[in-house]
Parts: structure tokens; C-alpha cells; sequence
């Protein structure tokens, strides 16, 4: 199996826990590549992953490589992969602000903060389930079909990516968007976006991704120029 995949996994906790977006027992972090899906271990402290920790497991949840048990959280990881097929990371943290708004049922709009609109989009809070329960599974499935960000009911939050970079941003994203609500209600309250600012908004972010996805294409028809010497 790849070691820079691990490694990248054990880093990400390490960055989670020192710009306290997670505790040190809490969340599991996942990559998927092609058939496998590299988790992290249950009951290791998230700070002080190693890559040898790292396990990868099929989409049965079987173990196919490394010593321990994986996340108990397994189910969700898997049904988001398999309803998502862009997607190719996730991680599950406890931000303490964002877990506060979890805690309080708080939903948060996609009209609040401009670069949250982009990045994170509207987040849900999805009802209450024990965790690793299938039943928490089954709920999380529903939810991510249309968002990018999960708040679960009195526990944290999920974000997902292409990468697990664009996962980790929108976590940090999705932090410091609720201390931002937290601060807006303390001065007066949340003036939104307007409704056809906001659609423009949209209407923007689908061009960039036009340009995007035509740029990448064009890339992948560019054939090398051919050396002569």
C-alpha cells in the first residue's frame, strides 16, 4: 500500500489537534484510493499518529493491511465514498465552536460570509444517532448527496474532499465561520446576503468551475512537444 497516503493521514491529525480543531481522542480522518480506503486506527490519540498506525480496509470494512481496529466509524466513511464519487477524503473532528453549534441544533445558511459560501456552502445539522451506529450512517448518507459540510447533532462535524487537503480547509472553514456568527450575534446579529447578490454569487462559483473543468481538459488533450535532440 502507498506510505505517502498514510503519512499524509497521520499529518492531518497532528495539524487538527494544534490549531485546535480536534482533541486528541476525538474524529478519524480517511482517504480513498481506487479500492481501498486508509483510516485511522480506533483509540490512538489523533496528535501523535504515526503512518505505521494507518490501516486500510476494503469497502466491506474488511482489514487488509495494518494491526489494530479501525475507526468505529467506518459505515459513514464508506457510504459517503460510495454516494460520492468525486470525493476521495473525509474527516470527522470535534472543533470545539462548530461542535458548540452541534450541540445547540444550530444550522448554519449559505448566505452568511461570502468565502464560506464557496468553500463550505450551507451546513446541515443532521439528527441525533448513536455513533457507529448504522442508523448514523444512513443519516449522514442522506445529508452529503448536496452538501460539502455536516454538523451531527451533539457530536461534530464532517467535511469532505477531492483531497485530503480541500477536506482539512473546510474544516478550518467551517471553525472559523461559526466564531464569526458568534461575533456577528454579539454585535446586532447576522445581516445575510441578499438573495440576488447571492445567486449571482452562485452563478459566479458555477463559471470558475466551467473555466475550471474546461482548463483541466484542455491539459489533458496537450500532447509534449517532442525533443530533437
Amino acid at each position: 500500500m502507498k506510505r505517502n497516503i498514510k503519512e499524509d493521514i497521520a499529518a492531518i491529525g497532528k495539524r487538527l489537534y494544534e490549531h485546535r480543531l480536534n482533541g486528541g481522542y476525538g474524529g478519524n480522518f480517511s482517504v480513498r484510493d481506487e479500492d481501498y480506503i486508509y483510516i485511522t486506527p480506533s483509540g490512538v490519540p489523533k496528535d501523535t499518529l504515526d503512518y505505521s498506525d494507518i490501516l486500510v480496509i476494503d469497502f466491506k470494512g474488511t482489514v487488509v493491511e495494518g494491526q489494530g481496529r479501525p475507526s468505529s466509524e467506518i459505515l459513514f466513511h464508506i457510504v459517503i465514498y460510495k454516494t460520492r464519487s468525486e470525493i476521495n477524503a473525509i474527516i470527522h473532528a470535534h472543533p470545539p465552536v462548530a461542535t458548540g453549534f452541534s450541540i445547540a441544533h444550530v444550522e448554519i445558511d449559505d448566505n452568511i460570509h461570502e468565502e464560506s459560501t464557496v468553500v463550505i456552502g450551507r451546513v446541515p445539522v443532521i439528527p441525533y444517532e448513536v455513533t457507529s451506529s448504522k442508523e448514523l450512517a444512513v443519516n449522514v448518507q442522506e445529508a452529503i448527496i448536496n452538501h460539502n459540510a455536516l454538523l451531527l447533532s451533539n457530536h461534530g462535524a464532517i467535511t469532505i474532499g477531492e483531497d485530503l487537503e480541500k477536506a482539512y480547509r473546510r474544516m478550518e472553514e467551517l471553525e472559523n465561520l461559526c466564531k464569526m456568527i458568534i461575533t456577528a450575534n454579539s454585535l446586532g446579529g447576522i445581516q445575510p446576503i441578499p438573495s440576488d447578490k447571492l445567486e449571482k454569487l452562485y452563478d459566479t462559483i458555477r463559471n470558475r468551475e466551467v473555466i475550471r473543468n474546461n482548463s483541466r481538459t484542455d491539459k489533458k488533450r496537450m500532447k509534449p512537444l517532442k525533443s530533437n535532440g
